[in-house]
């Protein structure tokens, strides 16, 4: 752009030095739209070069994606998915969990809930079979996604 912008000025203040040396006359006239044609031939000639490669003015743009970043953002949702469960059991199951939460990189989907209880509370002697198939149904369900509980 800056030579375009420096050929630009060129040609005009070369257009002013002929057009002060011209002689006057027919002759004159025809030295003056000679270089009056030249200064518009210089100011079309990216307009010309746009048409046959825009490539050449609009290069296209190269992202490279940031793997580091992504796994640090889809840990931090999953960590917070992770307390969200935990809440939910808690609340509503009355256990407390160990739980992990994967999600995938590319969309953050999630792939897999694994729940570990580590204590059902206070309940009767073959509750827990019937609360961790509940837990199980109410993830999948939830988060459309795979879970183990155990």
């Amino acid at each position: 752009m800056s030579g375009y912008i420096l050929s630009v000025a060129g040609v005009i203040l070369i257009s002013a030095v002929i057009s002060v040396i011209a002689p006057s006359g027919k002759m004159g006239k025809f030295v003056k739209s000679m270089t009056r044609l030249f200064i518009f031939v210089v100011l079309i000639a990216p307009f010309v070069r746009f048409a046959k490669d825009p490539e050449a003015f609009l290069p296209s743009a190269q992202f490279d994606t940031d793997e580091h970043y992504l796994a640090t953002y889809s840990d931090m949702l999953s960590r917070s998915d992770e307390r969200e469960i935990a809440a939910m059991l808690e609340g509503e199951y009355g256990v407390t969990a160990d739980i992990e939460v994967t999600r995938a990189l590319d969309d953050f989907s999630y792939e897999k809930i694994i729940v570990k209880v580590t204590d059902f509370g206070i309940n009767g002697d073959e509750a827990h079979i019937d609360i961790l198939s509940a837990i199980e149904e109410r993830l999948k369900t939830s988060y459309g996604c795979s879970a183990e509980v155990s």
